[in-house]
């Protein structure tokens, strides 16, 4: 009897801890599930939010934080911080009986380039986070690009009306636009190559006639709209607040050529061998040494590590022409090695490094003025115009994005010049780009002088993810 007793506490005792063994499997494997179902619904969480926050980059209508709002979002007040702003929203579909929350951690400013999206989903017991960083980057990689509608004038001459993209070249130099990762040409016009000494720019790396399709380029250099690129008055924000002994003015803001001739020059025989930081200078169409911008006033060029701003005054037109001869170096590469027909030569000076760091417009406060101050990551262009003609002619060693709401002209008038421009160049009106001499003539997309840089409400910006955690 004592013997069947101990037999029956054995075997209920091992049926009692298979039951516990299969309750415990069985929760296991329930947590395991849900684990699994919550890492799916955080990721999807942080697509969808991946996929709205480009939405919101890439809508014109309003400011960034409104177009969020109307996507669902509300500050998350006490997640947020003086240098960033969390956007909030809760997202039940596509799912079934199951949310995620997605947070998108925005840093402070009109034009931030970067952003941190976290997703958190909850399931039973299990809770899982999806964090995904992205990057704010240009949308449109090109050397040279042209928003203008350009005209179907389909000749290989200059014509500052047409509104199109023409390169003429010749037997005796060569004359090169390389896109590099991107495009070589982008334009909304047309785009008239030379046929005989341009064959070094293929087809595939050209897209012209884009008006009216659906590969369209927004008009960037409008002004005044929601598609403007720069905040101009940013810039000469950045350069009023720069101290400079060089300037009567005692900043980077100069008023007159003269001025700027004078402490340019000066700049040269000094360490720096240059202006450095955000380099503002009026024009105006009265300015005695509008003609004057050549290698006599300019003996050793013009010098700029960082930004050079030719601000034109009312007087100036779209046409208006100013002409400069004088050899022109900003953030300029060493050409030691450069052979203008490969691109493994192609080198740049950008980003520059300041001999004076309190030069450098990341150390500049300008928030007294209105604006956000211009971050370490931030990229700034390296030339720009805001109306009126800037006919280069001379040596040219530009490293950066140039810009401007009007026509560009590059011409190589003489022959052993070397114009060199590593960048993008934006236009409004078009571009005339000629060598027909025995020099060397290249524009060259780099992505890391635009991908980073700061646009009005994120203008020309897509939304680019650059880890996963």
């Amino acid at each position: 009897m004592i013997g069947y007793f101990i037999v029956m506490v054995v075997t209920i005792s091992t049926i009692a801890g298979l039951g516990a063994y299969v309750a415990q499997s069985t929760s296991v494997a329930h947590r395991r599930n849900d684990m699994i179902a919550t890492i799916q619904y955080a990721n999807a969480g942080a697509v969808i939010a991946c996929n709205d926050l480009n939405g919101a980059v890439t809508n014109t209508s309003g400011s960034l934080n409104s177009r969020l709002v109307n996507q669902g979002y509300t500050v998350n007040s006490s997640a947020s911080t003086s240098s960033q702003t969390v956007y909030e929203r809760t997202i039940s579909s596509p799912f079934t009986n199951q949310t995620a929350t997605a947070q998108i951690w925005l840093p402070t400013g009109s034009s931030p380039t970067t952003a941190r999206i976290v997703a958190t989903a909850t399931k039973g017991t299990v809770t899982q986070k999806a964090t995904a960083n992205v990057n704010m980057t240009w949308a449109f990689p090109g050397a040279i690009i042209s928003t203008n509608p350009g005209t179907k004038n389909t000749a290989v001459t200059k014509n500052t009306s047409s509104g199109n993209v023409v390169v003429n070249g010749d037997k005796t130099g060569p004359i090169v636009v390389d896109g590099g990762s991107g495009l070589a040409i982008l334009a909304n016009g047309y785009v008239n190559l030379d046929p005989l000494y341009t064959t070094n720019i293929p087809k595939s790396a050209i897209s012209g006639t884009n008006f009216g399709t659906a590969n369209e380029i927004p008009d960037y250099t409008a002004q005044g709209t929601a598609n403007t690129l720069f905040d101009f008055a940013r810039y000469t924000a950045v350069a009023d607040l720069t101290t400079n002994a060089l300037n009567p003015k005692g900043n980077n803001h100069f008023t007159n050529l003269l001025t700027f001739f004078t402490a340019n020059n000066r700049a040269f025989t000094n360490a720096a061998k240059s202006l450095e930081g955000v380099i503002v200078v009026d024009i105006a169409g009265k300015d005695s040494n509008l003609g004057n911008l050549d290698p006599s006033h300019l003996p050793n060029g013009i010098n700029i590590k960082g930004t050079l701003f030719f601000n034109f005054d009312s007087s100036f037109g779209p046409s208006d022409k100013v002409f400069n001869t004088a050899t022109m170096n900003i953030n300029p590469a060493n050409l030691t090695g450069f052979v203008a027909t490969n691109s493994t030569t192609y080198t740049s000076g950008y980003p520059p490094v300041y001999y004076d760091n309190t030069k450098n417009p990341t150390n500049i406060n300008i928030t007294s003025k209105g604006f956000a101050n211009v971050a370490p990551d931030e990229d700034l262009p390296a030339l720009l115009y805001s109306i009126g003609i800037l006919d280069i002619h001379g040596n040219a060693n530009v490293c950066g994005v140039m810009y401007t709401p009007s026509f560009v002209e590059i011409e190589n008038k003489l022959d052993n010049q070397i114009q060199y421009f590593k960048g993008s160049i934006i236009m409004g009106l078009g571009i005339y780009f000629e060598n027909v001499h025995k020099s060397s003539s290249v524009i060259s997309f780099d992505p890391k002088t635009i991908d980073s840089i700061a646009t009005l409400g994120s203008a020309g910006k897509q939304l680019r993810v650059a880890y996963w955690q």
